[in-house]
């Protein structure tokens, strides 16, 4: 009789067919701790720091220097023609897709230097050292025995055909400007050529075409000097 008491109590107990081990074993698992926290917090700190030392850096910065090597010819005139050579040196830095760019071109047979300084906005691509494509606007300003400042706006391209080997262009144009001494002036510059990527450092060749037209008050007909050559270099990024 006792164990039939018995045995009808656990029924009644357990009858229901709810396994409270279970659910509390359940309850358990899901508990979080203070030092669980804490150690959690820590290991999430730890990652972070892996993280900011090994991701890529959002700034990237270029050096470069070129041997020019052109001439300079009225198109109307072909016939004369002036061989000269000048020598450029640029600096970019970019953070993520926009860049500022500085140029300076040294041109001592023509008596001139340019100083250029424009923003850079990329619109295709992730860096410096891929295929992409980027609009510029910026200023140069040249001096000789007047002092000449031009707007531009610019485009370029740059297109890798293999890991290390590619292809680039440029267009710019001077929006037209006036002076005094040298009337309407206007131009423009087409660039194009190859390059190679060893790492780090870069060699390219680069045919250019720079045209200007000029104006003077007094002249009833333009002035257009074309400068036509190769650009050759070395590029650094870092």
């Amino acid at each position: 009789m006792t164990a039939s008491l018995s045995q009808a109590q656990s029924g009644s107990r357990w009858g229901s067919g709810i396994d409270f081990t279970k659910r509390a074993t359940a309850r358990e698992g899901s508990r979080w701790s203070l030092s669980e926290w804490l150690e959690m917090k820590n290991r999430n700190r730890m990652m972070d720091m892996w993280l900011s030392v090994n991701s890529p850096s959002p700034y990237e910065f270029s050096l470069g220097a070129s041997y020019n090597s052109f001439k300079t010819e009225d198109p109307d005139n072909t016939a004369v023609s002036d061989s000269h050579v000048s020598f450029m040196g640029e600096l970019s830095a970019y953070a993520q897709f926009v860049g500022l760019t500085a140029e300076y071109e040294n041109n001592s047979d023509e008596e001139l230097n340019d100083l250029t300084g424009m923003l850079n906005i990329r619109v295709l691509g992730n860096s410096i050292q891929n295929t992409s494509l980027t609009l510029h606007y910026g200023m140069r300003t040249r001096e000789a025995d007047q002092r000449l400042s031009q707007q531009f706006g610019q485009v370029s391209l740059q297109v890798y055909l293999t890991k290390y080997f590619g292809i680039d262009g440029k267009y710019r144009y001077f929006l037209p400007t006036s002076t005094d001494e040298l009337g309407d002036v206007e131009g423009n510059r087409t660039e194009a050529g190859l390059f190679i990527d060893f790492k780090a450092v870069r060699i390219f060749g680069n045919w250019y075409k720079e045209s200007q037209k000029t104006k003077i008050p007094a002249a009833t007909d333009d002035t257009v000097t074309d400068r036509t050559g190769i650009r050759s270099g070395l590029k650094i990024f870092f």
